[in-house]
Formats: C-alpha cells, structure tokens, sequence
C-alpha cells in the first residue's frame, strides 16, 4: 500500500494530484491528522509512504510505529525525516532533488535584475533611484552547480559579464556557463551583485562572514536564494544600516516566517521573498510525478536514496 497520510497545503500540489495517471493508486486524506495518533492509524501497514517536502516534518514516533519499508519525498528532503531512524527500523528515505533547479534560476535572476535597478524595498514613498545598465552590470556567482551554471547562462545572454567561484573549480563548466573563474574575495570585490548557489556547510560557519561582506562595495547588492545559513545575518544588517552596502534580494531567512519587527522589513534597499524561488506550478508537477512514478511503478531516474 501507497499512503499519502498528510494532504498538502498548497493548492497546486492538490491540482497536480487530480491530473496524475497514477494518482488512483496512492491512498490520499483530504483533511490533516489530528495529531501523531491518527497520523500514526494513517500510516499504519503502508508499505510506502509519500509526503510533498514543504508539508512540515514526520513525527519520527510515527516511523518506529509503523515502519515503512520506504518513505519517498516529492522534492528535497531536507530536515523532514531522520534518515538513520528510519534505516534502524528498516526503511529507507528517498527524495526527487534538483527540479527545481530552472524555477530557481530564473527567479533569482529576477532578483538579481531587480537589485541592479533598486526596485522594492519599504515604504510607498515616491524616491527615484539610479540603477545599472545590464551591459555595465558585473555579476559574481558563488557557486557553480545546478542553479549557478543556469544563472550564469540565463545573465550572459543579457549580455550580463559573469564571474563566479566555486569550492570545486570545473574549467569546463566554467567555460559552459559563460563565466570568469575568480577567487572568492576578488570576486566580492569586484561585483555590482553577488549571488549565492552553494549548500550550506554542516557545521560550518557562513561563507559570506563579517570579513567578506567588508568586501562588498558601497554599490554592491547581495543575493540569496539557496541558504540562509550561508550569510552573517547579523551583520549583513549591520552593513545595510550602515549603508556600507547598496541592497540584499533575500529568499532566505534565518528565521522563515521573517518576523514582522526584523530591520530587513525597512531597511533601505532591501528586497524580502518568502522562501518562493521554488515555486511554479511546473516544479511541483515534476516533483509529484517524480515521487509518484518511483512509488508505483520504480522508476528510480529522478529520485535519490538519502544518505543515513
């Protein structure tokens, strides 16, 4: 058995869901458990269990009762399911990562065109801004994966000059992407916007520490929609109250819902998102046909044993 024991909360999942082939073949609720009890009668005798990654994380109380043989999440999975626990009670984790590598490119070259022209930030006051033109623009990348690599061909052919850095340099991706190998601080330096594609390092401070925002110009605009454990928050705060820095695009937060009385709110030049670079109607399709197709038929192309 196939068991969907929480309905998403996003109504385009749910749209996703009534257009699948295979949708007929999953157990699905139509309203959320009332607790770790009924999730746990939910999931009880499933053999697979599926869960969409921005629905909150299962109980793992919930996996030692009812051990599934697998639990398969549609897109990264993150914090969502202890890995190991599972593995103790004889399972095994799986999630679809990397599709929504073109959503979050393009959102953040949106981000990246908004910064450049100093568009959003707070209040509604009438305040004319200079921004720069694309072909002057200098656009650093920290991070070449995936998402960076699309960034970096999405900005060249706006005629946007791109450099980048990444903690495995790859010459050939490199030259793929269009974009002038740099050394980190050179490249923070040198930049009108500098955009961050790296996972954030377990146990590792910030990349983009006190020191290296020091970096940054007085025109400079930082952007994040990977990690927000990539970036000193606080003094990237600092910076942008002291107008050390132009502006920061951030999806990213270290605390997601960004509290209402966070300084990012107002201050100037800053552009706040709610963790939505993800977001398309497209992205959640191929994560729910990726799970779907791996759960029911073993279609394992898309999908990714996580690691316990």
């Amino acid at each position: 058995m196939i068991v969907v024991p929480q309905p998403s909360v996003h109504e385009p999942v749910r749209r996703a869901w009534a257009d699948h082939p295979f949708a007929g073949r999953v157990r699905r609720f139509d309203r959320p458990a009332g607790g770790d009890g009924e999730l746990i009668e939910r999931m009880r005798g499933a053999q697979t269990v599926l869960h969409f990654f921005d629905d909150g994380p299962l109980p793992a109380a919930a996996l030692r009762e009812t051990r599934p043989r697998r639990v398969v999440i549609a897109g990264p999975a993150g914090s969502l399911v202890d890995a190991a626990g599972l593995e103790a009670v004889g399972g095994a984790l799986y999630d679809t990562p990397g599709l929504a590598a073109d959503a979050v490119a393009e959102f953040t070259l949106a981000l990246i065109l908004a910064g450049a022209r100093g568009i959003g930030g707070p209040g509604a006051a009438w305040a004319p801004r200079f921004g720069t033109d694309l072909r002057d623009l200098r656009l650093g990348l920290v991070g070449l994966g995936r998402i960076g690599s699309r960034v970096a061909r999405l900005a060249t052919a706006l005629g946007i000059r791109v450099a980048a850095w990444s903690p495995t340099p790859d010459p050939r991706r490199m030259a793929e992407a269009g974009a002038t190998a740099m050394e980190l601080d050179d490249l923070l330096i040198g930049s009108d916007v500098v955009s961050l594609h790296l996972r954030a390092g377990q146990g590792a401070g910030p990349v983009i520490d006190a020191r290296r925002i020091g970096l940054l110009g007085r025109r400079a605009v930082l952007v994040n929609t990977a990690r927000a454990a990539l970036v000193d928050t606080d003094a990237l705060r600092e910076a942008l109250a002291a107008g050390r820095i132009a502006g920061a695009a951030l999806d990213v937060h270290d605390q997601e819902p960004l509290p209402p009385q966070d300084p990012l709110w107002r201050l100037p030049g800053v552009l706040v998102t709610a963790h939505t670079a993800w977001m398309t109607h497209g992205t959640v399709a191929r994560f729910l046909d990726a799970a779907l197709r791996f759960a029911c038929v073993g279609d394992d192309s898309l999908v990714r044993r996580v690691a316990a």
